[in-house]
This record gives C-alpha cells, sequence and structure tokens, in this order.
C-alpha cells in the first residue's frame, strides 16, 4: 500500500496536481523539486547498499543521454543567453522526471498495480475537466482556459494518464468485451473532443484504429466493429458544433500554409534562435523569467506567437540540443522493438500515439509524459526479463 501510494504522489505531482487553485504555484514547483530530489536519494542510497540482484535496466543509456542533453544546456544558458546555472538547474526540473524510470527499479512495484494508478488517474484526471467545464468560468484550476472553436478549452496537465488509461481500456474491451470499458473509452474521447484540440484528436483517432485494425487480442472484431461504430455516431452529433469549429480554424490555416505560425515558429528555433554550432549540440537551455533569457523568450510568445511547446520535439532540441535529441528517439526505438505480452499490447499503440505527436507536443518533455514513459519503461523491462526466461513472448506485441 506504501509503494502504490508513494507511486501515486509522484505521478501526481508530475501534473502539478492538476494545478488545482488551492497550491500556489511555488508550493507545486517545490514540491516537484524535492520528489526529484527524494527520488535522487533513494537511488543514490539503493546504489550503494542495496543487496538484492536488480532487474536489467534496458532503457538506462537513452535516459542518461536525455540528462547529458538537460545538464550541457546549461552551459550555454549561461554563456551564451546569460542566465545562471542555478536558474537553469531550477528551470528545468521538470526533466528530472526520467529519475522516476530508475526509482521504480527500485520500488519493483507489480505491473497490476502500476497500471490501476494509472487508469485512477486518467480517471480523475478525466472527472477534474469535467467538473471545470461544468462550473466555468468559475475557476477550480488555475489552468489556460478559452471559449472558442465551439467549447471551453481547458489545459489541465495530466492528458498522458488519460491517454494510456484509453489504450489500456481499448485493450480489455478488445479481450473481454465489458461495458464498463467501452463506457471510459467514451468518456476519455469526449474529453479529448471538449479541448478542441485539432491534433490531439486526430492523432488519437489515427491510433486507436490502429488498435482495432492490429489488435491481436479482439476475441469477436465484428462485433467489437459495431459496438464502436455505435458509439462513435452519437459522438460525431452531440459535438457537432466543436468539429464545425475545429474545421474551420484548419480550413483557415491551410489558406496561408506558409504564414502558418507554428512553420514560422519551426523555422525561428532551427536557425535564429541558436547563437553558434556549439549550441545545436549542447542545446539552449531550460529558460526562466528571473533572467533576460526568459524575458526574451516571452517576448517571442507575445510577440509573435512562436511557442516552443508547440513545436514538438524540435522545441525541445532548441532546448536541450543533440544529446537529448537522440537519446529521446534512441529511447522511442528501443521501446518500439521490445517484445510485449499480449495483455500490454496497449502499450504499443499509446507508443504509436505519441510517435506521431512527435511533431506538435513535449512527447518527451512534459513532466507528466516523462512519468508516463517511466511506467512504460519499467512494464517493457519486465517483459524483456520474462521473455528472456520464458521466451514465450512475441517480439512487437500488437
Amino acid at each position: 500500500m506504501i509503494k502504490v501510494l508513494i507511486i501515486f504522489f509522484i505521478l501526481l505531482s508530475s501534473a502539478s496536481f492538476f494545478r488545482i487553485i488551492f497550491l500556489p504555484d511555488n508550493l507545486i514547483y517545490l514540491i516537484q523539486f524535492g520528489v526529484a530530489a527524494m527520488m535522487f536519494a533513494v537511488i543514490v542510497v539503493d546504489q550503494i547498499y542495496g543487496k538484492e540482484k536488480k532487474m536489467e535496466l534496458n532503457f538506462k543509456h537513452p535516459v542518461l543521454l536525455i540528462f547529458t542533453g538537460v545538464f550541457l544546456s546549461m552551459i550555454i544558458a549561461n554563456a551564451y543567453h546569460n542566465q545562471s546555472y542555478i536558474l537553469t538547474f531550477w528551470a528545468q526540473r521538470f526533466m528530472y522526471f526520467y529519475l522516476f524510470y530508475f526509482f521504480l527499479h527500485v520500488l519493483k512495484p507489480d505491473i497490476k498495480e502500476l497500471q490501476n494508478i494509472v487508469l485512477a488517474l486518467g480517471i480523475l484526471y478525466a472527472l477534474s475537466f469535467l467538473i471545470q467545464y461544468i462550473i466555468f468560468p468559475s475557476i477550480l484550476f488555475n489552468v489556460r482556459q478559452d471559449v472558442e472553436r465551439g467549447t471551453i478549452r481547458i489545459f489541465i496537465p495530466g492528458s498522458s494518464f488519460m491517454g494510456l488509461s484509453l489504450f489500456m481500456c481499448l485493450q480489455r474491451f478488445y479481450s473481454q468485451n465489458k461495458v464498463r470499458y467501452i463506457f471510459l473509452v467514451v468518456l476519455f474521447i469526449s474529453i479529448m473532443i471538449l479541448t478542441g484540440t485539432r491534433n490531439s484528436l486526430l492523432i488519437t483517432s489515427l491510433a486507436v484504429l490502429a488498435s482495432l485494425i492490429f489488435s491481436d487480442v479482439i476475441r469477436s472484431r465484428y462485433v467489437i466493429y459495431s459496438l464502436v461504430l455505435i458509439a462513435t455516431i452519437p459522438l460525431f452529433f452531440i459535438f457537432e458544433e466543436i468539429f464545425v469549429g475545429m474545421i474551420g480554424v484548419s480550413e483557415e490555416q491551410a489558406a496561408d500554409f506558409q504564414e502558418n505560425v507554428r512553420i514560422r515558429a519551426t523555422r525561428f528555433f532551427l536557425t535564429d534562435f541558436f547563437p553558434n554550432t556549439l549550441a545545436y549540440f549542447f542545446g539552449n537551455g531550460q529558460d526562466h523569467m528571473g533572467s533576460v533569457y526568459g524575458i526574451n523568450i516571452n517576448i517571442y510568445k507575445m510577440a509573435y506567437g512562436f511557442y516552443q511547446s508547440d513545436i514538438g520535439i524540435i522545441g525541445d532540441f532548441s532546448k536541450f540540443g543533440l544529446f537529448f535529441a537522440v537519446g529521446a528517439i534512441w529511447l522511442l526505438v528501443k521501446a518500439w522493438r521490445a517484445p510485449v505480452s499480449s495483455e500490454n499490447s496497449y502499450i504499443k499503440f499509446y507508443l504509436l500515439n505519441s510517435t506521431l505527436a512527435l511533431p506538435v507536443a513535449g512527447v518527451f518533455s512534459n513532466p507528466f509524459s516523462i512519468a508516463v514513459l517511466c511506467v512504460i519503461m519499467y512494464i517493457l523491462d519486465i517483459n524483456i526479463k520474462e521473455k528472456k526466461h520464458k521466451g514465450d513472448l512475441k517480439p512487437g506485441g500488437g
């Protein structure tokens, strides 16, 4: 029970406790930093005094390469952007959640425990979103909330919990045909529609479609297809106004593709933003508003609409450089190639979703996404271990 509570707390802190309004931002940041420090201390003590034989950490080297990029970026931030090492060290605290991968190997939780925790957080996230949606304009979560595209767009951190829960529930529905899982799937997809985020909805829809076509755990394929179709059609009519709003925005942007703000931001953060060639290797560092560097980044956002978070891995590359980017891609490739049991095949479809989202989302830099990645890497490590001992898992899973 203690393990479950610790993991639940770490995952919730990675999502900034959904930024509930009762918790000041500075307190959330301190807790996140404290969680990272606690994990680091436990890992070090275990390395020194731990006597149990360790499971092989198959993703250790990619994660260490990511950390290399994160810490080398501090040099450029200091030398060329006049941001102190201390400020950069503090500003990039969200990247320290990669320690969670090593921490899980110290705790050694059961896979089912991890799945139940993630599913609980996914449901909690969905319910939190619905509550905020219903009570708007009253504020329960201190996050961006806009009325546009025919909906109230609410951006609560922690969406990765719901994303992984979605594919987990789909896999269980395919194999068990239990209605409660399709109910949760419809709930999660409804939340995604309500956010009015086109990229997220399109990418998730493609990954869900792939799971329908390629999943090897479906018992009655035609029954599943029929139920999914029955559940999907009402969703379109219920959220028709939102779909119309998203289509309208897409048509406007498609009419002037070259002037699309994401295209211009990509061009800027790959060229003019870098002070010299070395920065392409080391990165520019995470900005902090307590420095001139942070103020300049904020000016790019306010004046030009250039957000590093909007251009996915390219934005992360501009912060943490080539070492980070190579480590991130290496991690993803190893995860794709790892064997996975049938009951954990949902992981492959979550990875497909993450791969498709690379150009537009911080898959490797959002703390809650990092925490979910760590859970996935740990589960894959267990699957790899089981394959070596039993030889009964199929490479590639679903």
